[in-house]
């Protein structure tokens, strides 16, 4: 069968194999363990990094929030939340992609790290005062005094 492949096939096939290579890590996190060890070495990169892993790592968070969100998607490749953002302005490096979905927040206070993820992936990185991080906290449950039933999302099982 090899003797019938012909060799100008090489390139096409291995830039396949690398690109379905690429495409597995678009939708599959590296393992809990590794994701610990990046985060205490301090190596934190988006889309690589699962809520899990902060949570054990960092303890629980100061704040956390789980709602519908839009994120706008920057050239950096981070995305950046709708409430970020002061309404009628977009951010900087943004060129028209959205993002949206059921988004989780951490708030780290003591660490000054504002976290976002989307589809249980890293997508925001916000390092700010602990003052706002309370700011955004207060937000957060002033939002909530006027949510309706069908807008609370449920609970997450403990």
């Amino acid at each position: 069968m090899l003797e019938k492949f012909p060799t100008s096939m090489l390139p096409i096939v291995f830039a396949l194999l690398f690109s379905g290579t690429a495409a597995c890590s678009l939708f599959f996190l590296p393992p809990l363990e590794d994701q610990k060890a990046s985060l205490l070495s301090g190596d934190i990169r988006l889309r690589s990094l699962s809520s899990q892993a902060f949570i054990e790592v960092w303890g629980p968070p100061t704040y956390e929030r789980r709602e519908q969100m839009q994120f706008f998607v920057v050239d950096s490749g981070m995305y950046i939340p709708r409430f970020r953002v002061p309404l009628g302005e977009s951010p900087p490096g943004w060129d028209s992609m959205m993002a949206s979905g059921e988004a989780y927040f951490l708030g780290y206070a003591e660490r000054g790290e504002l976290l976002g993820f989307l589809e249980g992936r890293l997508v925001y990185r916000e390092q700010m005062p602990a003052e706002q991080i309370h700011a955004v906290g207060k937000q957060w449950k002033k939002e909530d005094l006027f949510k309706t039933k069908p807008e609370t999302p449920p609970r997450p099982p403990q």
